[in-house]
Formats: structure tokens, sequence, C-alpha cells
């Protein structure tokens, strides 16, 4: 059980972050206090590494760990051990990689199409129609590197035969166009294939790597900015 002044402070450190910039900033926060809570001295590297490996985790579940790790550990806590605090096992980053997915075709479909322009109409005090408001056109994302890779697994080498392949999840295309339980086993058949070449490229590409120009598993478990 987490105290509540404990984990009142991480909640303020982390409150508030809505960039990975933010983020970063937090985590190094976080380990400063940590480390007066542990008695222990600052250290650039250990903040550095916390940084670069727990950048793409939620925020929320962050400062609960960082709230656990100073109530619970003996010794200073790895950057593995914060990421098991807080619940992010490589299986839960595929399935935040996979609903980052689902959102993704929801707005731009497989073929990445741009999303939004559309207009709407209305009436002036004269009642002739007139445009009361046009949507901004909002192009697709770029794929995020990772998840480019493990739909690439998922579709035999081709990210695009991937997405088709993920389409099918009842998710994507509907609950209501499956019969019985045609739509769980689908489901159930899709998202075990997906964690299982997940897994397969988390594994062999190692950790994520501290480059600034592609992170992987989108921040805040899949949501598809814009």
């Amino acid at each position: 059980m987490v105290s509540e002044s404990s984990a009142d402070v991480y909640q303020e450190i982390f409150a508030g972050v809505s960039s990975r910039s933010d983020l970063a900033h937090a985590i190094a926060r976080a380990v400063r206090q940590l480390r007066e809570a542990m008695e222990k001295e600052d250290n650039c590297a250990v903040t550095a590494a916390h940084v670069r490996n727990l950048k793409e985790i939620d925020p929320a579940a962050l400062a609960l760990a960082y709230a656990m790790a100073e109530k619970t550990c003996t010794y200073w806590p790895t950057p593995g051990q914060i990421r098991e605090l807080a619940g992010w096992s490589e299986e839960t980053r595929g399935r935040a990689a996979l609903q980052w997915v689902f959102a993704y075709l929801a707005k731009h479909g497989v073929e990445g199409r741009a999303y939004g322009g559309g207009v709407r109409f209305g009436e002036d005090e004269t009642g002739r129609r007139v445009l009361l408001e046009a949507e901004p056109v909002i192009p697709a994302p770029e794929i995020p590197v990772e998840i480019e890779a493990i739909l690439a697994a998922l579709g035999s080498g081709s990210a695009k035969q991937g997405l088709r392949y993920v389409s099918q999840h009842p998710v994507a295309k509907g609950w209501d166009t499956f019969h019985g339980d045609a739509a769980s086993r689908t489901a159930e058949r899709i998202e075990a294939q997906w964690i299982r070449c997940c897994l397969h490229i988390l594994r062999t590409n190692g950790r994520v790597s501290d480059s600034s120009e592609a992170h992987t598993i989108p921040l805040y478990g899949g949501r598809n900015e814009q």
C-alpha cells in the first residue's frame, strides 16, 4: 500500500504531462525525489537511464511506480524494476501498440488517407443555406518504427499487408458485422498473432534506443496523436 503523501508527491510531478519532452522532465524530477527519499547522491547517468528506458510509459503509471518504489524498495530500483511496478511489460506495450493501430485505422484506413475535410451547412437569418464550418484536413501520421516492424512481421514483410490483417479485427471492422462467437474467435486470433510478432520484434531489437528520430510505442499507450 502506498502512503498518500508519497503518492501525492509523484502524482504532482507527473500531472499535466502532455508531450514526450514533459515526460522526460517529469521522470528526471521523480528520480531526484526518489533519490532524496532513499538518501542517495544525485547521479546524472542514472537519471538519464530512467528517462531513456521509461519515456513510453503512461505518466499516471509512472507516478504510482515511483511512489511504490519509495515505499517498498530497499535498494535503488533499476528502470526495469520501475517498469514492472508500472505494470508495463512487453505484452502491455504490445497491446498499447495495437490500440494505436486501431485508432489509426479508424481515422485513416489501410491506405493512410487524410482525415477530415468535411463541411457543415446551415441557414442564415434569411433562410438561405450557408457554410457554417469546414473541418481541417488531417494527414495520416507516420507509423512509429517499432509498430511498422510489427506490422511487417504480421504481413509477411509488408506493413500494409499487416494493416489489412489487423483491419479484420472486430474493433476495426465493427462487432455488428460478425455473428455468434465469430467475433471473439477472430479477435483472439488476431490479438494472439499480434502479440507473438510484437514480442519477437521487441526481443530482437532490444529495448528502445535513445533516439530523437523515432519513438516506438506511442506515448500514453496507443493514442493516435495528431
